[in-house]
């Protein structure tokens, strides 16, 4: 399908450059005939609550169909019932239903578990937030600090005592995982945007932030209107600030390491829908898991994402297309990319 609105691409400044099919193809996983499950790369997704547990479905059920060879989702015990006739193939971490201290401390244990055997952790989508999320997020970026309350000193909270103590590295969460790529979306990117110099805590290239314009303007603590006045040069920007991969979504979204800036050169208005970044939280962890270049895997995505999006409108049109729909039509997608 041919998209109208190519005269409608953003005006490239920099280094800035339109993703090549060409890249894409040459970055794709392969699989070989003697692969198994973990070899090709296991993800395990942090998301879901009562209010939103199909968020927490597309994300896992988006990270099966873009190749993850096993897809661990850690949720709330009564999260799990709701999703699991649903997408059988994913494995679950059933996580304490308490907003205590030590109810987090023992989720963070569950999860470390299974991340130490995956390459890749989506963290975010459909989480809520609540003092059990704060708990839960906080042991996963970073040290749990003693005495502390669990809004007040969790992660990276700075404490009264040292506030102006230079920041250290995190220590005892998702990071201490060499080689582990954590994709940051939805409510985990809202937590974060609350977190002092949160950035200075997490080693170089090492999570792939996700926001869109919102997301981004409490990241940067700046307007909207700002976010969207440039959007390219706000994601690389905000790339080599973090040092970490970014991908800022809208209409032709794009992608930073703080190095090189891709943009998609194609857009997908049925992608103005719930769910789909949940989707592309999913589809970029399990390619992260199998490619281990964070930009790469971004970059995969991007590619991929809006052409699904196109082709599905050709049989629902632009208004009927709905986030369940994209995993499969992203999965045909890099099959049509393999064979080429």
């Amino acid at each position: 399908m041919t998209d109208d609105s190519s005269s409608m691409r953003p005006d490239l400044s920099g280094d800035a450059t339109f993703i090549d099919e060409a890249r894409v193809r040459a970055a794709l996983p392969r699989r070989t005939t003697n692969a198994h499950k973990w070899g090709v790369g296991g993800v395990v997704v942090v998301a879901g609550s009562p209010a939103y547990p199909g968020a927490a479905a597309m994300t896992c059920r988006a990270a099966g169909r873009a190749g993850a060879g096993i897809v661990m989702l850690a949720t709330s015990r009564g999260v799990i019932g709701a999703i699991a006739a649903a997408i059988p193939e994913v494995a679950y971490i059933p996580l304490p239903e308490t907003e205590s201290l030590s109810g987090a401390h023992r989720a963070n244990e569950l999860i470390g578990e299974q991340v130490a055997k995956s390459r890749a952790v989506v963290i975010g989508p459909g989480l809520g937030a609540d003092e059990a999320t704060d708990g839960l997020l906080g042991g996963l970026f970073g040290q749990t600090q003693k005495g502390a309350s669990a809004r007040g000193g969790i992660g990276f909270a700075v404490p009264t005592t040292s506030a102006t103590a230079a920041p250290e590295p995190a220590r005892g969460g998702l990071f201490d995982h060499d080689g582990l790529h954590v994709v940051i979306d939805a409510d985990a990117l809202t937590w974060l945007a609350r977190q002092p110099d949160w950035w200075q805590r997490i080693p170089p290239q090492r999570a792939i932030l996700t926001p869109h314009p919102g997301e981004m303007s409490r990241l940067l603590d700046i307007s909207v209107d700002d976010v969207l006045k440039d959007p390219v040069a706000c994601v690389t920007d905000a790339a080599k600030r973090w040092n970490q991969v970014v991908v800022l979504k809208g209409g032709y979204t794009a992608v930073s390491n703080g190095t090189a800036t891709l943009v998609a050169d194609l857009a997908a208005p049925s992608l103005a829908t719930a769910g789909s970044g949940d989707v592309l939280a999913g589809t970029i962890g399990a390619l992260a898991a199998q490619v281990g270049s964070p930009l790469d895997a971004a970059m995969i995505a991007l590619h991929v994402g809006p052409r699904a999006a196109n082709r599905l409108e050709e049989r629902f049109g632009p208004l009927g297309v709905i986030a369940p729909d994209l995993p499969e039509a992203i999965a045909s997608e890099l099959a049509l990319l393999s064979d080429s």
